[in-house]
């Protein structure tokens, strides 16, 4: 019993000479979002705005909070529909799923909630800012 074959996900070049609003090179750049959310629910960005260094502190910092216990992330919950933990306990969610919702992620209070929930010993890193 083989493995099903992962799909190529869209890639989508988001530079400043695509996100010029009203070009042709903008309207093409939103249907090809458009697209890849409807036919696949993601894509790569591809943008070079962003320092490498940032990028890796990033994706390190994402890796370490799914990497804690299934147990720790089901305290992240909400009233809003599938905006806590959602995941592996859940037997509708496909099994290598996981996603965890960030009630007012744009704001510090929100990130800092948040982080405290995840690491009640604390990691000032997540909510504060990366190193």
């Amino acid at each position: 019993m083989g493995s099903p074959p992962i799909p190529n996900l869209p890639v989508i070049d988001l530079s400043k000479e695509n996100l010029n609003p009203g070009t042709g090179s903008w309207l093409s750049t939103c249907r090809n979002v458009t697209q890849a959310l409807e036919e696949y629910g993601c894509f790569v960005a591809v943008y070079d705005g962003v320092a490498p260094e940032l990028h890796d502190e990033v994706f390190s910092a994402v890796e370490k909070l799914f990497d804690l216990p299934l147990e720790i992330k089901m305290k992240n919950t909400s009233e809003k529909p599938y905006f806590g933990y959602v995941g592996r306990h859940q037997p509708f969610i496909p099994p290598l799923y996981e996603g965890l919702g960030i009630d007012c992620a744009n704001t510090l209070e929100g990130t800092q909630n948040f982080s405290n929930i995840m690491w009640p010993q604390g990691n000032d890193s997540f909510w504060y800012g990366l190193s």
